[in-house]
């Protein structure tokens, strides 16, 4: 907080005594307390991105460089042409300092949000995905309530609306202890036309400016303001500033605003999520090149006595702001009333490039359209951590316990057990969209009614890769998640991304931040994947201890399935069946479960991304998709190749008989060859007699492929080859991996 003086009197705001200074010669004036408090939240890092934007100036040539992304950087959501006629939508955001104050509300309204920024892209939306950050959940009642309630949270709001979420992923770790990550995704699907028929932004004078939705409450004033600072800085007096959303409103809102989008007299929209009234009608203004006039007694509120400071800055749930052409005024009125939604006409656009709130008679704000959205911006100093040399030379010790022992406290691990518990309590398959369950692949497939063409979608990156090496672990998380739509039979599409850091006001956290960028941006523009939008979240730092969270640059992935026939999934489908692995094995256990659950390490060498290798892989798959070859496949992730054969096995609880006498190809330890987190591999199930079709194919493409296995009915997986043989259970190791996480939470 600072203090600066304001006609005399003492005022606290989170803008820095320079850019209050900057306001003042802005406007030649001291600002009314209204217009003060709409820079504060529009100049604040959450907002404004003041400290990101010149970084995120690398993603921003999308639309340029593809010609089927339709909106990129900037935008309420990315929007991409899949074909037949068809836009799809999509965008991630963070809600994770509400959802650390109050993890029920703070989650449901994360979801909330999103929805309301792909339905701003004129299309419907159709599901979610929610990958997560929590402390570890074993002995820490705080981390089990936020994962709780965050769980129930989603869960409660997703399905009230009739959106499914068909994924996420889930990381424990104790960076993440005091500062939980909540990230929320969204895909929205409408024809091309929706789209053209979306808002434009391009405004004339004598538009009307409606509110549609809720009504205006305390709740949630500055929110965006909060969610620029540390949580260490925080007390109970921001517990108001987490916003309560009612998802049965916004059933109606998504229903009302698709059919008044469609009426062809909607010129502009925009939500009211973080900023509220100031954020949209500022942005509207701003963006439109426009002016307006607004008069706030016009607003309706949930609250008597509301001032022009609060009305102006509440970030309650459920609203957007229309910019309705004249003529079609009634129309879209019409709309609202069918849909029993409340609704005010709170004033006009005019040419004056002002925008002008008015509380009755007294004029509160006069300020340059493009004033509140032109933010300063700053350019963060970057220093690599010192104490990164000392983590990377850390060595592996020998395994003081057996190879057996080892695969089954793994598999039983908080990071890769079973996440049903969470699922479950999803509503993933309302719709009818839905065709590969929870768990049965990795990625979330969705059909597209009346086509044979399918969307797949992921989420994820390996927080603990990205504390050793962001731009290695940036680019891994890539490679995993595009891994995770490639494994269904999907070719990615385009990305978004949500970058989780700490202060970016300390070298050290920016840094993470700005190589994590440039891994992103380095391995899209190789690999000719869009970049079509994102989010920033800072300050998930404690002031207290200096702790940062570890660097998670959240990546989300589309792509697309043509004919039902191609879409794979991962469990094992038939004894005497090969099993073959794709691609080498390297020596990187640094970052990697077994580090840290058998060694308690955090450190060692991290997997490193060869594109070039990389391309091959997915080439080689894709032509052996299309060769019908394939009948299950998973990537390789966390806790190694023999843990992504171990769930292969669980559904139809195989066996397996596994060999890796010849696959030892860089001579590694018998710990490293097993548990290394090297990306970019995929365990695939083949019949034997294709298996001299697929080594020609595999020689190719110049790709490392070998049998190391074949399938049983046994529920055995007999694996030799290494200094020890090991004998697994598959019952008893699924028994270890389904009841991990419900025991944990059993508060």
């Amino acid at each position: 907080m600072t203090k600066v003086k304001l006609n005399g009197e003492d005022v606290n705001v989170e803008m820095t005594k320079d850019e209050f200074e900057k306001v003042k010669e802005l406007l030649d004036r001291d600002p009314t307390i209204t217009e003060l408090g709409g820079f504060d939240v529009m100049w604040s890092e959450h907002c404004s991105y003041k400290s990101s934007r010149p970084k995120l100036k690398l993603f921003e040539d999308a639309e340029a460089n593809y010609d089927y992304v339709l909106a990129g950087p900037g935008e309420d959501a990315g929007v991409i042409d899949i074909g037949d006629g068809y836009a799809l939508a999509f965008r991630i955001e963070s809600h994770n300092h509400p959802s650390a104050i109050e993890p029920y509300h703070g989650a449901a309204t994360g979801i909330g949000g999103i929805i309301r920024d792909v339905l701003c892209m004129g299309v419907r939306p159709i599901a979610l995905l929610d990958p997560l950050r929590f402390g570890r959940l074993a002995g820490n009642s705080h981390s089990q309530w936020l994962f709780k309630y965050v769980v129930k949270g989603i869960a409660d709001y997703g399905n009230c609306t009739g959106i499914p979420t068909i994924g996420g992923e889930v990381e424990f770790d104790d960076s993440f202890e005091n500062n939980c990550l909540v990230n929320v995704a969204c895909i929205g699907l409408g024809t091309i036309e929706d789209f053209k028929h979306a808002p434009s932004r391009a405004y004339n004078p004598g538009d009307y400016i409606i509110l549609m939705g809720g009504s205006t409450g305390r709740d949630g004033i500055h929110g965006v303001t909060f969610a620029s600072r540390t949580l260490t800085e925080m007390s109970e007096a921001d517990r108001p500033a987490v916003q309560i959303g009612d998802p049965f409103t916004k059933k109606m809102i998504i229903e009302a605003t698709l059919e008044a989008v469609k009426t062809g007299f909607v010129r502009g929209l925009k939500d009211l999520g973080g900023g509220g009234l100031t954020c949209a009608t500022s942005e509207l203004t701003g963006d439109g090149n426009t002016g307006a006039n607004i008069d706030l007694r016009k607003v309706f509120t949930a609250e008597p006595g509301m001032t022009s400071y609060e009305i102006m800055l509440s970030e309650s749930q459920e609203r957007m702001a229309f910019i309705v052409k004249p003529e079609g005024l009634e129309v879209v009125l019409n709309v609202f009333r069918k849909y029993e939604m409340a609704f005010a006409v709170i004033g006009k656009t005019d040419d004056s490039k002002v925008l002008k709130v008015f509380d009755g008679e007294e004029l509160v704000v006069s300020l340059p359209a493009k004033a509140l959205s032109e933010s300063p911006m700053f350019k963060r100093a970057e220093k690599r951590p010192e104490y990164l040399e000392r983590l990377l030379a850390q060595k592996t010790p020998e395994p003081t316990i057996s190879f057996k022992d080892i695969i089954e406290k793994l598999i039983a691990s908080e990071n890769i057990c079973s996440k049903e518990w969470v699922y479950r309590q999803y509503d993933h398959e309302v719709g009818v969209r839905s065709v590969v369950k929870c768990g049965e692949g990795d990625s979330g497939v969705l059909r597209i009614i009346g086509t044979d063409k399918f969307i797949a979608a992921s989420v994820g990156v390996n927080s603990k890769h990205c504390y050793l090496d962001p731009y290695e672990g940036a680019k891994g998380g890539l490679v995993e998640v595009c891994g995770n739509v490639i494994a269904n039979g999907a070719k990615p599409m385009a990305m978004v991304n949500c970058c989780n850091f700490g202060n970016p006001e300390i070298p050290e956290s920016f840094w993470y931040f700005s190589k994590a960028v440039e891994g992103m941006n380095d391995f899209c523009r190789t690999m000719r994947i869009p970049i079509v939008g994102g989010n920033v979240s800072f300050y998930n730092e404690d002031e207290v201890s200096k702790t940062a969270i570890k660097a998670t640059p959240q990546i989300m992935i589309v792509g697309l399935i043509n004919n039902t026939k191609n879409i794979i999934t991962l469990p094992f489908k038939e004894s005497g069946n090969d099993i073959l692995i794709v691609g080498e094995t390297e020596a990187e256990l640094g970052g990697s479960e077994y580090h840290s659950v058998i060694h308690g390490l955090e450190g060692g060498t991290p997997p490193r991304v060869e594109e070039e290798k990389i391309q091959a892989r997915w080439n080689l798959l894709f032509e052996l998709y299309q060769k019908k070859l394939i009948k299950a496949n998973h990537d390789v992730n966390k806790g190694g190749f023999i843990i992504s054969i171990v769930e292969m096995c669980f559904k139809n609880k195989f066996g397996a008989d596994i060999d890796l006498t010849s696959y030892n190809l860089n001579n590694l330890r018998d710990d490293e060859l097993l548990f290394s987190e090297t990306v970019g591999r995929f365990i695939i199930e083949t019949n034997p007699k294709d298996y001299k079709k697929i080594v020609a194919l595999a020689e190719k493409f110049n790709v490392t492929i070998k049998k190391i296995g074949v399938l049983n009915n046994s529920s055995e997986i007999n694996l030799k080859g290494l200094n020890q043989d090991i004998n697994l259970d598959v019952n008893k190791m699924k028994k270890s991996y389904d009841s991990t996480i419900p025991n944990l939470m059993e508060i």
